[in-house]
């Protein structure tokens, strides 16, 4: 791991806590999370409407009501966190680096939540 990398870590990984325990005990919907500006502007939903009461969901262990929230983020989410383990780590594994940025991956994740975000206003 590149040096400038290891003294992020720690302030990172306890704002991530911060985040999940907040996430965890309030729920998006009753209390004072922002709101979705595209939303709010244009009444259409964004990629992301719902990502905040997805990972609540998510949290209560309610797979249904994350997937009902937010289904295209439920499932890219593993790739998106193997993104960053990859970044990370990247001169440790380089090969998984290069195949999880490869071309094919990256915009089979651009192209499927631009499709998401299209047919989410549409159907």
């Amino acid at each position: 791991m590149k040096h400038s990398l290891k003294r992020y870590i720690v302030p990172v990984v306890i704002a991530i806590g911060i985040l999940i325990t907040i996430y965890y005990y309030f729920n998006p919907e009753n209390h004072f999370f922002p709101q979705c500006i595209f939303y709010r502007v244009t009444g259409w939903e964004c990629a992301g409407c719902g990502s905040q009461r997805m990972l609540h969901s998510l949290l209560h262990g309610d797979l249904a009501m994350a997937w009902h929230y937010n289904a295209a983020l439920l499932i890219v989410s593993p790739i998106l966190l193997a993104m960053v383990f990859a970044n990370l780590f990247s001169n440790k594994y380089p090969r998984f680096y290069n195949f999880i940025y490869s071309p094919w991956i990256v915009w089979s994740v651009v192209g499927g939540m631009i499709a998401w975000w299209i047919l989410r206003n549409i159907i």
